[in-house]
């Protein structure tokens, strides 16, 4: 059973320790320890209460038992560019056309834009190596939408997740080197490093403000535009699988791709539903990890999220299975204890993979 909880101050160490882990081209994580003080303290302030709802930017971490240290984290920043502006490509064309001559010719371009502010952002995903199995990414990213479904008036309607784009192992980006580096004359992990402080004016001051012509673009350059790093292919394909699509705007350092669905299509969050809960003070975690709803006694991977639907305390666990009749769900003490809950209160419960059912 793994336990997603809001990031706390006593976990700054492990906070630092994975931005330095998440590597470059990683905006959202820069290894700057002074960065990672503020992030943390924004985010505490956030669960408090103690910023406008607009200003807020929740992070949670993921432990693998309940006294371990933090394994992954990710976040939710409830509006882009309020604070700081916002900039992507957006992907478009230019016609060009001449009856007299018989010529018709249609030019992708790329065009800076703040088009996407004010929207809700999914980011900051980051699971450590040794975690990385037994669906661990799928129950990191899907606790967000728990999130969501708890307290959908806290965010927009329109959510999107920033797609890491493609470099090498080395850091070198082809499309920074054939378009950003012929504007700022600095190395891509530079650029990324200032834009992950929050130091957007040199974007708004350098960058071309007129559309760029993508076939003027190196090959290389225009290759990877809208591709993901290798390593964020499994995290594009979970939030594909749960509706996200690309909405044509990219990444204007590594030309990464957005995804964009409205909070309420997003499929973990209208799939979950509420249960009230009983509790089974004679079962443990294990035994009820190894008795599915579907009377299979094997060991499985978790199927199901559940949540306590409370702000500052909120807490997720994953189950293999859940013991669940109309309404009510019964949990294990260990359980409970978890999530902070007692018998008759309620929990939200999600299936981790869209095609799962409870039941009912």
């Amino acid at each position: 059973m793994t336990m997603i909880r809001p990031i706390a101050e006593g976990d700054l160490d492990a906070l630092i320790s994975m931005a330095h882990e998440s590597g470059v081209g990683f905006t959202s994580l820069p290894d700057n320890p002074e960065l990672m003080v503020k992030k943390l303290a924004r985010a505490v302030a956030s669960f408090r209460g103690e910023l406008p709802p607009e200003q807020r930017h929740y992070m949670f971490v993921m432990q693998v038992s309940a006294d371990g240290p933090p394994v992954g984290l990710c976040g939710i920043e409830a509006r882009i560019g309020h604070d700081d502006v916002g900039y992507n490509y957006r992907l478009g064309a230019v016609i060009q056309a001449s009856k007299a001559l018989g010529v018709y010719r249609r030019t992708p371009t790329l065009f800076l834009s703040n088009d996407l502010t004010g929207a809700t952002e999914l980011g900051s995903l980051f699971l450590r190596e040794p975690a990385r199995r037994n669906r661990n990414g799928s129950v990191l990213s899907k606790c967000r939408m728990m999130f969501l479904a708890a307290f959908p008036q806290l965010f927009s309607q329109r959510v999107i997740a920033e797609m890491r784009g493609y470099s090498d192992d080395q850091g070198f980006s082809p499309f920074w080197d054939g378009l950003g580096r012929q504007f700022f004359n600095i190395e891509f992990s530079d650029a990324d490093f200032l834009t992950g402080t929050g130091d957007k004016v040199f974007i708004a001051e350098l960058m071309p403000k007129f559309p760029i012509y993508i076939p003027m673009l190196p090959a290389s350059a225009q290759e990877v535009i809208g591709n993901v790093h290798p390593r964020t292919e499994p995290a594009l394909a979970l939030l594909q699988a749960e509706g996200f699509r690309k909405n044509g705007y990219v990444d204007i350092f590594d030309a990464g791709p957005t995804i964009e669905c409205q909070l309420d299509s997003i499929g973990g969050v209208s799939r979950s539903f509420m249960a009230q809960v009983q509790i089974d003070t004679g079962a443990s975690a294990s035994h009820n990890a190894r008795q599915s709803n579907t009377g299979d006694t094997r060991e499985s991977a978790p199927r199901w999220l559940i949540g306590n639907d409370r702000f500052a305390d909120f807490r997720v666990i994953s189950a293999a299975a859940i013991d669940y009749r109309p309404s009510k769900i019964t949990l294990t003490a260990e359980q409970a204890g978890s999530l902070l809950v007692s018998a008759g209160d309620t929990v939200r419960i999600m299936s981790i993979q869209p095609e799962e059912t409870s039941n009912e």
